[in-house]
């Protein structure tokens, strides 16, 4: 009953933090606007908006800004950290309460890693995620460029013809190189930097036929529908192959998972279990268990892994 208890306390938590960022988000642009018709940009912060914007202003917030666009959340680096503080507090305190590790120390260790761990996951399958979905609509990119380039559009014009007709996230990407274009930049730097913030292998082929036909010209009209049949072929050819091997990617899942709950178990049925992790032999027995756990996870991935 305990454990539900300390479940839901935690979660409740969780879902306050979301909805009082939120909160603090509009009420500080709604406090901007008035600041900048009332007292013409003159403002006095609170401490909280001081240090997210301490926090917002180092190294590390800058590379988290990047992991956060790439992985398309709209949050601060402020604010994510924030999440991350107390998912750390709430990892903490499941590891002292309800798996019974009596060191908070051990505790702290061990919540940082899973926080960590889980922070980078999370933001990778957020960006692959969103990187499959611009995968899934370049074929039909490819063949709205094919019929402007067929009714004598220029690649610029055509690309803003793609904007106009297709949805996210694939209109956010090139909208954005449509706008450098409009504004001067060149159309090859755009879609560079549209392959750093989406490196697929389809979203290179396609900006490398781009820029080959700017360069050299020719048939634009054919390529990219060529590219287009090619695209949705590989796209069959990928759905089959993770039906195939979706066993092998649920035991990469299942495995850890299944670790944990039979080491959870063993707290439960042997006393002091977690105090004898807590010496140096414990320590090292704890780390190489979790050595091996990646390792595995790793080695399923990447048999499981093929290439087209």
């Amino acid at each position: 009953m305990s454990a539900l208890l300390i479940a839901g306390a935690a979660a409740s938590a969780i879902w306050a933090l979301h909805y009082y960022l939120l909160l603090s988000n509009d009420r500080k642009k709604a406090h901007d606007k008035l600041n900048d018709w009332m007292y013409q940009g003159i403002e006095k912060t609170s401490w909280s908006d001081s240090v997210a914007d301490r926090i917002d202003g180092t190294e590390w917030a800058k590379k988290m800004r990047i992991k956060l666009d790439q992985a398309s959340l709209d949050y601060k680096p402020s604010d994510y950290s924030a999440y991350l503080f107390l998912g750390l507090i709430v990892v903490t305190l499941v590891m002292n309460l309800m798996v019974g590790i009596q060191s908070i120390i051990l505790c702290i260790i061990i919540a940082s890693v899973v926080i960590y761990f889980a922070s980078s996951i999370f933001l990778k399958s957020r960006k692959h995620i969103y990187a499959q979905r611009l995968d899934n609509q370049l074929s039909e990119a490819c063949r709205l460029l094919s019929s402007a380039a067929r009714a004598g559009l220029s690649i610029p014009q055509g690309l803003q013809l793609v904007v106009q007709e297709m949805s996210a996230p694939i209109k956010n990407e090139l909208g954005q190189v449509v706008r450098e274009v409009e504004l001067g930049r060149d159309l090859e730097d755009s879609v560079r930097d549209l392959y750093k913030r989406v490196e697929t292998k389809d979203v290179q082929v396609f900006i490398n036929a781009l820029i080959i036909q700017r360069r050299a010209g020719g048939d634009l009209a054919k390529v990219m529908s060529e590219m287009a049949s090619t695209m949705e072929e590989r796209k069959i050819i990928h759905q089959t192959i993770r039906a195939l091997t979706a066993q092998a990617r649920a035991s990469a899942y299942a495995l850890p998972a299944m670790s944990i709950l039979i080491a959870f178990m063993l707290s439960k049925m042997v006393d002091n279990f977690w105090g004898i992790m807590s010496n140096l032999p414990g320590i090292i027995i704890l780390t190489i268990f979790a050595l091996m756990q990646v390792l595995g996870v790793f080695l399923v991935k990447k048999i499981s892994q093929i290439r087209v």
